[in-house]
């Protein structure tokens, strides 16, 4: 998840949207979105997107900090 970066989030009527860039690109997540296809957004709160891999069903957290790299910790 490294080759994300996190850029800030909004929240809206008690749904989260956070916001990735990828290169050039920018990706709107979701809690339930698919993610480079291979990971699916669990939980979104104010610090953390929890994932989990849609290959082998584990879970990784991962703490939102602005501008920065995603990476976090497998569970």
């Amino acid at each position: 998840m490294a080759k994300f970066t996190f850029l800030g989030f909004l929240k809206k009527d008690n749904h989260k949207t956070i916001f990735l860039a990828r290169d050039k690109e920018i990706i709107l997540v979701r809690q339930g979105d698919k993610i480079a296809g291979n990971y699916e957004a669990t939980t979104i709160t104010d610090e953390a997107l929890s994932i989990r891999s849609l290959t082998d069903g584990s879970e990784m957290v991962i703490p939102l900090v602005e501008n920065r790299p995603l990476a976090g910790q497998i569970r």
